[in-house]
């Protein structure tokens, strides 16, 4: 007993002891990255200094704040460059440099990493846009690209001077939306999948159930591919001084734009390597005496993200009393609770958004809707709690951005007022069931189910066996019933009759230059109009933004530590071979996205979030 008495105060006092030194341990990593993060940080621009606009990013809706990557990267490696950049920081960073006096101009580099439903085309539109406001400052963009892609170029075309690697090439090539089909394999292994839907335009089944486009999906396709390669080559001749008709024609005489190609026709001005790039540079600012290099700060260093305070948040206006909230839902719609940008919860908006209307500072909401859509019983949460947020007297204002179709749409509704992007994807009014069971590949493996069961039907929701038809019926009767809700609340909150909502849902997908005009958004503008109408129809003239979800400081990021571990670090460019095996990632987290308790779904499954420039 005496031994047995020493050993465990002896267990005890080495607990104690290793707890003590890992405490202190971890005070000094705390203190060492943060104060490191904190040191970069307050490093000011010099005069005559450049930002560099490093596109190497996943451009996002949704803020990303802080995390573990990015501390640690700041302070034990000399990687300047975080995975994620939200679009209004850096809007907000370019802004700031053009009435900042030590800021001469932009360097723009690299190639956009897109990730989820990051760098989607209205997002990188908003980039362009404000990089061309820059421009109306006087001072210069300078750009250096090797191999950019038609989304990269879309920004370099804003450039004053762009410089080209000598062994790059610019792939000109139109714009393509290419689906993995999986009817047939599933055959061959024996997975089933019983379809109910509505809508002969709605095609997020097709993945599971065919082995091409069906003619209506290829239709709308087609059409929205269309309208975006006509605003792509708009953009690049106004932006270059090239006419479309000569970009056209230089397309089909190849799309392989070599360096000597691309000076010839005007889409870049001269073929430098880095280092000449670097002379450049260091003649049109000033020499930085530590590198001998040219003055620049990094978009990282120069973007407002709170260092001190956990839950700050980014303000666009005078700061005030009163608050207008930015609640972002980005990714798939899914029944339930979490956000990490590829999903989120309808249940975890909701509580957003009974937090603001509930709290009497906020005096209007801005919902910014990056969605595909997905769950309709997580999106009815949305819903259901912004109409509640109306009906308190909050103005309720609804931002699109690249998408926000079937679900995305749904929770739409909830808005006083809806603005879209020029080249926003929207509509797919319809809704789906999907039922898979895997009985002929369990049985393929020897495997077996039994069950009891108090009622026949007990196990509908198990993919241990096929429904019967008396059972689809029913599930089908369920989805008309959801459809005939959504064409209602359509029909109530666009003001339109139901045999006209009957001719423009079905399921179909729509550009926001066309949805303007059979009016199911009500005007064409930027997440900063949205905000502004707010504001407006508050009554109010200064005003703090507070984004939701709010961003991380250091002091979350760091406890990160503790809790997780990661090793994602930045995301890799898709190669052709990597590209299908993500195809049949992004297919799998679709079906763990299938969360609705009811299998009922209105989502637009073959939306990328660089749709059309993801090839």
């Amino acid at each position: 007993m005496k031994n047995f008495i020493k050993d465990i105060f002896k267990r005890l006092a080495v607990s104690i002891v290793s707890t003590f030194l890992l405490v202190l341990i971890s005070i000094f990593l705390f203190q060492s990255i943060v104060s490191s993060f904190i040191e970069e940080k307050e490093k000011a621009p010099t005069e005559g200094s450049f930002l560099v606009l490093d596109l190497s990013m996943n451009l996002t809706d949704r803020p990303s704040g802080f995390t573990i990557e990015d501390l640690t990267r700041e302070a034990l490696t000399d990687e300047k460059k975080p995975p994620q950049f939200h679009l209004s920081e850096v809007v907000q960073a370019i802004e700031k440099a053009a009435d900042d006096l030590m800021i001469m101009g932009i360097l723009v580099k690299g190639g956009f990493m897109p990730s989820g439903y990051g760098c989607g085309y209205s997002a990188v539109q908003e980039l362009v846009d404000s990089l061309v406001s820059f421009r109306l400052s006087g001072k210069s963009i300078i750009g250096f690209c090797s191999n950019p892609t038609q989304l990269d170029y879309l920004v370099y075309s804003v450039c004053d001077e762009l410089h080209m690697n000598p062994s790059g090439v610019f792939v000109l090539k139109g714009l393509a939306s290419e689906q993995l089909f999986l009817a047939e394999a599933f055959e061959k292994y024996g997975v089933g999948v019983q379809v109910v839907r509505v809508g002969d335009f709605k095609g997020a089944v097709e993945p599971f159930t065919s082995n091409s486009f069906s003619e209506e999906n290829r239709l709308q396709i087609n059409r929205l591919l269309d309208l975006r390669w006509k605003h792509y080559m708009s953009t690049v001749s106004k932006n270059r001084g090239v006419e479309i008709e000569n970009l056209s024609d230089l397309i089909n005489e190849g799309f392989m734009f070599t360096p000597e190609r691309c000076e010839e026709t005007g889409l870049v001005d001269q073929i430098s390597d880095w280092g000449a790039v670097l002379d450049r540079l260091s003649k049109l600012g000033v020499l930085d005496d530590n590198t001998d290099e040219f003055s620049r700060v990094e978009l990282i260093d120069y973007v407002e993200r709170p260092l001190n305070a956990p839950n700050s948040n980014l303000s666009l206006s005078e700061s005030g009393g009163d608050k207008i909230a930015i609640v972002y839902v980005e990714g798939a719609i899914v029944d339930g609770w979490g956000d990490d940008g590829t999903s989120v919860g309808g249940d975890e908006i909701a509580s957003r958004i009974r937090e603001i209307w509930k709290d009497e500072d906020y005096k209007g909401l801005v919902l910014r809707v990056n969605s595909p859509g997905g769950s309709v019983s997580g999106s009815e949460s949305i819903l259901s709690e912004l109409n509640r947020a109306r009906a308190e007297g909050l103005p309720v204002i609804i931002s699109m951005g690249s998408v926000a179709a079937s679900g995305g749409y749904w929770i739409a509704m909830g808005g006083d007022q809806i603005f879209a992007g020029e080249q926003t994807i929207t509509g797919s009014i319809g809704v789906f069931g999907l039922i898979p069971n895997l009985k002929q590949l369990a049985k393929t493996f020897g495997l077996n189910w039994d069950v009891v069961k108090t009622h026949p039907s007990a196990d509908i929701m198990s993919v241990s066996r096929a429904k019967s038809d008396e059972e689809i019926s029913i599930v089908q009767s369920h989805v008309d019933r959801i459809y005939e809700r959504f064409l209602s609340l359509v029909s109530e909150n666009r003001d339109l009759n139901m045999s006209r909502i009957s001719e423009i849902a079905q399921g179909r997908v729509w550009m926001g230059q066309d949805a303007h005009e059979i009016g199911l958004i009500d005007e064409l503008g930027t997440l900063g109009d949205a905000v502004a109408y707010t504001a407006d129809k508050a009554g109010i003239t200064q005003f703090e933004i507070v984004d939701f979800p709010q961003v991380e400081s250091p002091v979350d990021a760091i406890n990160q530590l503790f809790e997780t571990s990661s090793n994602s670090g930045l995301e890799k460019r898709i190669s052709p071979i990597n590209s299908v095996l993500q195809e049949f990632e992004m297919l799998a987290e679709q079906f763990e996205n299938y969360n609705d308790p009811a299998n009922s779904y209105s989502f637009l499954s073959w939306y990328r979030g660089s749709f059309g420039f993801s090839q």
